[in-house]
């Protein structure tokens, strides 16, 4: 089974390996991987590792990711996909203990596309760089079922070349003429049918189900990391939306750490085993080590800027957000669906 993943990258030399490395492990077949204006040797990496095709688009028009993914549904590797994602490095697919890999997923359930439902994992209180790996590192997470806020209820997805779909989306794939092609079938992370608006309109990109459904699949999002971490990501800012500030806002929405969540453990003993193949390949530790040298002088860099130097010490202060009970979260979700018109 012929599984592609796609992403954009840009500047991402310490996380790369691992990311790879762990989604290899999980039966990914094949990365294509599109990097742009990186100044931390991110794209040479890539191009020692096998079954990545990398692809730098520095000098392409428009939002970078947007690019991308429209460039990638004729890559030769999505082509002749047998299932495709589109996930970003940060997010890592954690599958239940008696899944052994993404076929084993695949076999589980009868569907065109499977929701991956985001669980978001705070900085830990990290502060500071370190070479530790990210799923090691960082344990702490939102509750099993949080409302609240709306960011959590985000997914990604992964689905089958030849269903009903023209195209990637960030979140899930563009659809095909319904009156045509039909509907895709869609299951949530429990392999449990998805019908009515969710499976029929793909400009939604939130499953607000509770509780939520988690039982095979879940995808775990880093989107912080450490504070240091994040002040790299605010540098280089996001693919599509580069006007759009990363800022305490952003961190204060993703950064929960309210209870340990180890279960992506079970994966690693593998990844490890990928990891030791990759850093046997010359040149490999060479350039994650100065990816590593790079981000720690960017960041020294940084910090001689007032504003930069004031926005680190407030995520300093706030350093861990506390998701609101049940009550008010419920509260708050009907008020955010009232604003938004449904």
């Amino acid at each position: 089974m012929k599984i592609t993943v796609v992403t954009t990258m840009r500047n991402e030399a310490p996380h790369a390996l691992e990311w790879i490395a762990h989604h290899r492990a999980l039966g990914v077949t094949d990365f294509v991987i599109y990097t742009n204006d990186c100044e931390d040797g991110t794209g040479a990496l890539l191009d020692l590792l096998p079954d990545v095709h990398h692809l730098d688009q520095s000098e392409a028009d428009g939002a970078p990711q947007w690019a991308a993914l429209r460039a990638a549904w004729d890559h030769p590797a999505v082509a002749n996909a047998d299932w495709l994602s589109c996930l970003d490095c940060d997010e890592f697919v954690n599958l239940d203990n008696a899944l052994s890999g993404v076929p084993d997923l695949i076999d589980a359930v009868s569907a065109d596309a499977i929701v991956l439902r985001w669980r978001l994992f705070g900085n830990d209180g990290h502060l500071d760089f370190s070479d530790q790996p990210t799923t090691e590192r960082y344990t702490r997470a939102a509750p099993a079922n949080m409302p609240f806020p709306p960011i959590g209820s985000y997914f990604k997805t992964l689905f089958r070349k030849d269903g009903p779909f023209r195209q990637f989306g960030v979140h899930r794939p563009k659809q095909k003429n319904p009156d045509r092609h039909g509907v895709p079938t869609w299951v949530d992370g429990s392999g449990q049918p998805i019908v009515g608006a969710l499976a029929a309109n793909d400009g939604q990109i939130m499953h607000w189900r509770q509780p939520i459904a988690r039982n095979l699949v879940q995808l775990n999002h880093y989107s912080v990391r450490s504070a240091a971490d994040f002040m790299i990501k605010r540098d280089r800012g996001l693919p599509n939306h580069r006007e759009k500030p990363l800022d305490l806002t952003y961190w204060v929405e993703r950064n929960f750490n309210a209870v340990e969540e180890t279960s992506i453990a079970h994966h690693r003993p593998r990844t490890e085993t990928e990891l030791e193949a990759f850093m046997a390949i010359s040149g490999v530790t060479e350039a994650v080590e100065a990816g590593q040298a790079w981000h720690r002088a960017r960041f020294a860099a940084l910090m001689k800027d007032p504003e930069e130097l004031k926005l680190y010490g407030r995520l300093v202060l706030a350093n861990g957000s506390t998701p609101p009970n049940a009550a008010k979260a419920m509260e708050l979700v009907e008020a955010y669906g009232a604003a938004h018109g449904g």
